[in-house]
């Protein structure tokens, strides 16, 4: 499936995006423009950049400057921006899948994992969290297909993300113990929360702003005080803390996520020196985790990073 792909592997997908508009890319964008980054490209904007490829290398732009424009235009020629026309795309390849799915299904419990794959598949496209997947998921997720359909910006689509995120919480109450849930609940609220903040970032540095505020509010419901050191040392940690937590179904998993949290912080810091610096591509892994919908951002940082 195309979504699952690029997100299980978005370092690759960063070199393909890159072989097709590396070359051609129009000039890197101040810090205050990161907001119209995200928004991805409309038909209009496709000419724009291919007129500023072509400006920047009027050589080599001779080959690489029309198949950035095609591609671009192929994306955008409805108006909407790319990504909101790929997460379109994509959510009705989730749908397809999961019919065929169910069709296969033997019993029960083959329909359940249908379910419960078509429910991880759209939350994906949305960069959403999803705590365990149970029957009353299945309307979460329908609701969540029309919210991408309508959608007509990129920050709609983090809109969709916090709608799931918090319908799949409300779903599970009556199967998870009450503490669990709050647990739940809580983290959940620090992810849609990011979704938001991201969505109205416009710089970089508020984007590092954001996932900050996120380790400190996943730390936080789950009880554990982080090192005194910058959280952006941490910030993996309690994403992984997260996972963990969103998939916990008793009080002891619960626990087992703080504890995992307070140790992988110890590790981070380096107990008695730095920390192992990230490569490349672990650090480009990192920013796609974060938010699967900012390959741009994620894509710029690449292109200039050193092992």
């Amino acid at each position: 499936m195309k979504v699952t792909s690029l997100l299980s592997n978005p370092y690759a997908y960063a070199l393909a995006f890159a072989a097709t508009t590396g070359a051609c890319a129009a000039p890197p964008q101040a810090e205050d423009s990161i907001a119209e980054s995200t928004a991805a490209l409309t038909a209009d904007e496709c000419a724009s950049q291919r007129d500023a490829c072509f400006k920047a290398n009027p050589i080599l732009g001779l080959l690489t400057c029309p198949a950035q424009y095609a591609q671009c235009t192929r994306t955008a020629s409805d108006g909407l921006p790319a990504q909101v026309s790929s997460a379109i795309t994509d959510a009705e390849e989730c749908i397809k899948e999961a019919r065929s799915c169910v069709l296969e299904a033997s019993g029960a419990t083959g329909a359940a994992r249908c379910a419960a794959d078509e429910a991880q598949c759209v939350a994906a496209i949305v960069g959403a969290h999803l705590p365990k997947v149970v029957e009353g998921t299945a309307a979460c997720v329908d609701s969540t297909v029309e919210c991408i359909r309508s959608s007509e910006v990129v920050s709609d689509l983090a809109g969709c993300a916090g709608t799931l995120e918090s319908c799949a919480v409300e779903q599970i109450q009556a199967v998870l113990p009450p503490e669990v849930v709050k647990v739940v609940s809580d983290v959940t609220s620090c992810t849609t929360a990011l979704n938001g903040c991201i969505a109205e970032a416009t710089r970089p540095s508020a984007l590092t702003a954001c996932t900050e505020t996120e380790a400190k509010c996943i730390a936080q419901s789950l009880g554990v005080t982080l090192p005194d050191v910058p959280v952006a040392k941490v910030v993996d940690c309690a994403q992984t803390a997260a996972e963990c937590t969103l998939d916990a179904s008793s009080a002891s998993d619960v626990t087992a996520c703080a504890r995992g949290l307070t140790s992988c912080a110890a590790a981070a810091v380096g107990v008695g020196g730095d920390p192992k610096p990230q490569t490349c591509e672990q650090k480009f892994t990192t920013c796609m985790g974060r938010n699967p919908l900012n390959f741009l951002k994620c894509g710029a940082e690449l292109s200039g990073c050193t092992n």
